[in-house]
């Protein structure tokens, strides 16, 4: 790149943003919308006489639609809303439509659940779910007491792991990165070494990385496998959203590399093309580094049903995360927490208690100093936040459990340090 010019001022590219900005109008009126998760107003501005962007516009189905508003949800997607005029070419383009034709490898719910740990009460019909506030306090302190009395019991549970690789060494220095950017990045390093550790990283292996979304962990896998070389190796990617900006597209080696368009709920690994015995790899190891709740299960369940249709899995390591997003249905866990005494109303109950340990109080600090008296329950605020550790665990427990019985030796490491997040335990697994 050249050094003269005016691009080579950092300066020059400045000025014409001060001018454009000075040049637009000091009164732009902003969408009426308040986004209720970020505690704002949307900052999307509005066209000439309206209120909301073309977002937030009230759709025909809300009360305030006598403003004309002509947008519907999508019909893929209801997160979105698309206008009810251009519905017919919008379905034609939709991020969210299904494919034009049903890929092999694609089997609707083969992963929510599997005939051997189905018990009578998991396969019963839906509970009604009872929100923590409307659970008396003896009961619910009964539960807790429940939930202490089997982490004990299993035990010391996690080992002391903060592993880097080498591969992301240099990218880890460059100065010019924001914490969440490094953060991320020390996040695939530590998984990327703990995968080294457990010898996963060898020739002839399929790396999958469950829920890729943009695809790091799988773009620094594949330069393992470029600069190694691991012989015959290859990385499979697998998201059900299609993202924009991937890193996978930078992997300059193409031919070790696929993307999968699909839910692992669906997912049948043995029949994708990289995995097929007649794609010369006899084995494979799964990784994720954010697999939400019940995505993990699925995750799980799929590594096992491949292993049991010819497939030789070596293992997998999964960063757990989002135990509030468990759900009982797909939970891999469910005979060890029924055979633990864990009805399944008790689980809804502890995913909802989950969140103490990570979620804080949703206060100020000032108002935490101010207010920080014990709930009606008597617990303090430390005491809440142990008792949500100890309900992910019992989670995390289960989960090792699943594993054992289908035959790997299944451990929790602390894969990074919680000044990089709280989120920090990682599900190791390898075939005996």
């Amino acid at each position: 790149m050249g050094d003269t010019g005016p691009e080579s001022d950092p300066t020059a590219s400045k000025r014409p943003k001060l001018q454009s900005t000075a040049d637009q109008p000091q009164s732009a009126v902003r969408c009426k919308y308040f986004v209720q998760r970020k505690k704002r107003y949307c900052k999307m501005t509005v066209g000439t006489g309206k209120e909301y962007c073309g977002e937030h516009e009230p759709t025909a189905a809300e009360p305030v639609a006598a403003s004309g508003a002509d947008r519907i949800p999508c019909p893929f997607d209801p997160k979105h809303s698309v206008s009810a005029a251009k519905l017919e070419k919008h379905l034609k383009i939709c991020n969210a439509r299904p494919p034009a034709e049903q890929k092999p490898y694609l089997v609707p719910g083969i992963n929510c659940t599997s005939s051997d740990d189905e018990q009578p009460e998991a396969a019963g019909r839906e509970e009604k779910v009872t929100k923590l506030a409307d659970i008396p306090p003896g009961e619910l302190l009964e539960l807790i007491g429940k939930v202490g009395a089997l982490y004990e019991s299993a035990g010391p549970l996690i080992k002391e792991e903060s592993p880097r690789h080498s591969i992301l060494a240099d990218e880890l220095t460059v100065e010019g990165y924001g914490p969440q950017t490094l953060k991320h990045l020390v996040q695939s390093s530590a998984l990327l070494g703990l995968a080294e550790q457990c010898d996963f990283l060898r020739p002839d292996t399929t790396f999958v990385e469950f829920g890729a979304g943009k695809g790091q962990v799988a773009y620094w896998l594949a330069r393992i496998v470029e600069t190694a070389p691991l012989a015959r190796s290859a990385v499979l990617l697998v998201d059900r959203a299609s993202h924009r900006h991937k890193k996978d597209n930078k992997i300059e080696t193409r031919e070790i590399v696929q993307r999968v368009r699909a839910d692992i709920a669906d997912l049948e690994l043995h029949r994708v093309e990289l995995v097929e015995a007649g794609a010369g790899r006899s084995g494979v190891v799964g990784i994720g580094k954010h697999l939400c709740g019940a995505a993990t299960d699925l995750a799980l369940r799929c590594l096992v049903r491949s292993g049991t249709r010819g497939t030789t899995v070596r293992g997998c390591l999964f960063a757990l995360c989002c135990h509030h997003r468990c759900d009982w249905r797909t939970f891999a866990g469910k005979r060890f927490l029924l055979e633990s005494g864990i009805t399944r109303a008790e689980f809804e109950s502890i995913v909802r208690m989950v969140s103490w340990a990570v979620c804080g109080t949703g206060r100020s600090r000032e108002r935490q100093q101010e207010d920080d008296r014990p709930d009606r329950c008597g617990l303090t605020r430390p005491e809440r936040e142990a008792i949500g550790r100890r309900c992910k665990r019992l989670l995390d427990i289960a989960r090792l459990r699943y594993m054992e019985r289908h035959g790997y030796e299944a451990s929790l490491k602390y894969y990074v340090t919680s000044d990089v997040t709280l989120e920090n335990v990682c599900l190791v697994c390898v075939k005996k």
